[in-house]
């Protein structure tokens, strides 16, 4: 971050502006190679209470943005001739300009649900956090999630979705992930409906320098990529058609429950049974052949000094999920063994230190290469990201918020599938987004919830082979 001279179209003037990071560049390279893709990210936050007037929603925003630590949503994209102290000349960069101009009807706006009829669909949009089975709001997410982010703007968007004569109200927040990684939305939604104390997401104050080790490790990491994953006839070819989006809730405490039980992360848990829901799934595959697929699993390397920053801050590790061990109590163990071995060999350690430097030198083809790495199907069959959840309460004039659930993000045309868990206090939502050509796909939530049921009632590894 810096206040720099900035000479802007209008003219020269003294505002706030910042570079990208090696994140936000390696994305908007992407966007820039590839017109008419774009990576969007956000979430669902179901509210309680009367249903919301729109107009009542753009008076809630419009008087959170007067609030000095909420300017930064006001932060866009602008390509400026920047004057460094102690040179005469500028160098053209593209940078985060923050100033004033934001017009809050360009940002908040409502949509009506689709028809019941049309969807066959049930119900209203209701409140807590529901709607996992009603076929009209998954359509209106995945309508929405169609529609790119507005880039010449401060890219983010609020649609107040609309179903009269339903209680309740549903917000679904988006955002380009050239700016917002998961905790940055979380620090968004925090700016927007939290209240007046700081957003704790669990950050370091530091990452340490790399050891030999490390390089070890992160190499390592670089050569077991290069080999292929396996590829599931259950995926129905090559993805193809938009995105479809479902979604499944749980309290937070069942997986903490499981992780204590067999001695493991959350994170290890919310994998297993993610594994063992594509087992299911995709099971007359695996009958024979147990070679594992692949997950790619983004790992933050932001520190406390970032939180308030939106920005990526984040890279990724690919985890192999063992869908052909049919013992789920096995699965668990080894997703657990494999993460323990990754985190010795010091998970962001390399990239925290070095990928800032390297991003200013590679050519917009090697970062946008960078920002696809995800959508290689023959290395990784899906992305799995888990984002921790948010500290709350929310409101939205004077209504509290229930439940949140991600949007989760979908290369469309180059990805089968995307997993991501995000949610609020003792309450999370696991969402899967799919390419519409993969066939099934809406049961795979509630395979998930199957199998985190299956790991409460296992007795731990270790007692069996005790018995």
């Amino acid at each position: 971050m810096a206040l720099l001279d900035v000479v802007t179209k209008a003219g020269p003037e003294r505002t706030y502006a910042r570079p990208l990071t090696s994140g936000d560049r390696a994305y908007l390279a992407f966007s820039r190679l590839n017109p008419g893709e774009f990576q969007d990210v956000g979430a669902l936050l179901f509210v309680d209470g009367p249903p919301l007037e729109l107009a009542d929603l753009r008076a809630h925003v419009a008087e959170r943005l007067r609030d000095p630590r909420a300017r930064m949503l006001t932060d866009r994209l602008e390509t400026v001739a920047v004057r460094f102290s102690g040179r005469r000349s500028t160098a053209n960069e593209t940078l985060w300009v923050r100033g004033p101009g934001l017009n809050v009807d360009d940002h908040v706006v409502a949509m009506d649900l689709p028809s019941a009829d049309g969807v066959g669909g049930v119900g209203g949009v209701g409140g807590g956090d529901g709607g996992a089975g009603d076929a009209r709001l998954r359509a209106a997410v995945d309508r929405i999630a169609a529609q790119p982010i507005d880039l010449s703007r401060s890219p983010w968007m609020l649609y107040l979705l609309r179903a009269p004569g339903s209680s309740g109200t549903v917000l679904v927040y988006r955002t380009s992930h050239i700016q917002q990684d998961g905790f940055a939305l979380y620090q968004a939604l925090h700016l927007l409906f939290g209240g007046e104390d700081e957003l704790d997401l669990g950050l370091p104050p530091a990452v340490r320098r790399p050891r030999p080790s490390d390089y070890a490790g992160f190499v390592g990491r670089g050569l077991r990529c290069l080999a292929p994953t396996r590829a599931l006839d259950a995926w129905g070819g090559p993805p193809a058609g938009p995105a479809r989006h479902s979604w499944v809730t749980t309290d937070l405490g069942t997986l903490r429950a499981v992780a204590r039980h067999h001695d493991v992360t959350v994170n290890d848990v919310y994998l297993a049974a993610l594994a063992g829901a594509l087992r299911t799934w995709s099971l007359p595959e695996w009958r024979r052949d147990r070679q594992p697929i692949h997950a790619l699993m983004p790992i933050s390397f932001r520190t406390a000094a970032e939180r308030n920053v939106l920005s990526n801050y984040s890279s990724g590790v690919r985890v192999p999920l063992p869908c052909g061990e049919p013992d789920p109590g096995r699965r668990l163990a080894w997703i657990a063994a494999e993460t323990r071995r990754m985190k010795k060999g010091g998970l962001g350690v390399v990239e925290r230190h070095h990928f800032s430097t390297l991003a200013t030198i590679a050519s917009p083809r090697m970062l946008a290469g960078a920002a696809a790495y995800p959508a290689q199907i023959r290395k990784m069959a899906l992305v799995a990201s888990n984002v921790r959840t948010m500290r709350g309460p929310l409101a939205v004039a004077g209504r509290a918020v229930t439940g949140l659930v991600g949007t989760g993000q979908l290369l469309v045309g180059r990805q089968h599938l995307a997993v991501a868990m995000l949610g609020i206090d003792e309450r999370v939502g696991v969402t899967f987004v799919a390419s519409a050509s993969v066939p099934n796909h809406a049961r795979l939530g509630q395979l998930w919830l199957a199998e985190l049921d299956v790991l409460s009632r296992l007795v731990p590894s270790r007692r069996r082979e005790r018995a």
